[in-house]
């Protein structure tokens, strides 16, 4: 058996604090570039709001400054800021029982983390959240957020047939649409954007963690 994680929003709670935080820097980045806004917390919650029904953070960014009237071809002067290094200082709290859970599986099987974006941040993220990579027998962080292929490579690498692989994470088209294709085992994890998703073809649905005792045996 094999058992493959996604990082944001599933072993870390990257929505409670990594995005409100991006969020605030992106639009101080663009107010400093010239956009004009009448009062920064309204706008800051604002996009807040835009973040959270939107598909990605991008999107959240693209849609206020469209709204605004700021010049799109800026728009990068924010993007390049969601992954620019956190703070030294700066703290990130996992998900409910994260910690408990990946101990309790890794003393009965493989676990891998497979999380996309840019490998830099993601591995930032990691340290900043404290989990420890020798929980995992395999770390992969494809930086076009395409998953599909890693899930093949794990499936031959690990010699683990596709009825005995489960991915868990909270994203339905990036996590588990290409777990379902390949005939894996899939696990919503409701959370962050995820708690806005649904999908009548997969199989489990949780909300936090510790309920994967309870469907993995």
């Amino acid at each position: 058996m094999l058992i493959v994680f996604d990082l944001d929003d599933t072993l870390i709670d990257t929505s409670g604090s990594v995005t409100p935080f991006k969020m605030g820097e992106c639009l101080k980045r663009l107010i400093e570039k010239g956009m004009e806004v009448k009062n920064f917390e309204e706008t800051y919650h604002e996009l807040l709001t835009f973040n959270c029904d939107s598909p990605s953070s991008k999107e959240a960014l693209a849609r206020l400054i469209w709204k605004v009237g700021f010049p799109p071809e800026k728009a990068h002067l924010a993007f390049t800021e969601l992954t620019a290094p956190l703070p030294a200082h700066f703290s990130i709290p996992t998900t409910p029982n994260a910690f408990d859970v990946l101990k309790h599986f890794h003393s009965r099987y493989p676990l891998a983390l497979v999380t996309g974006g840019n490998l830099s941040f993601q591995s930032d993220k990691m340290e900043k959240a404290g989990l420890d990579r020798s929980l995992f027998s395999k770390i992969a962080i494809p930086e076009d957020s395409v998953k599909k292929v890693v899930y093949e490579t794990l499936s031959k690498e690990f010699s683990v047939p596709a009825h005995d692989i489960w991915v868990c994470g909270d994203r339905i088209e990036m996590d588990l649409k290409p777990a379902k294709e390949l005939g894996f085992h899939t696990i919503h994890m409701q959370w962050g954007r995820g708690k806005m998703q649904s999908a009548d073809w997969v199989e489990f649905r949780i909300s936090e963690l510790n309920q994967l005792l309870g469907i993995i045996s």
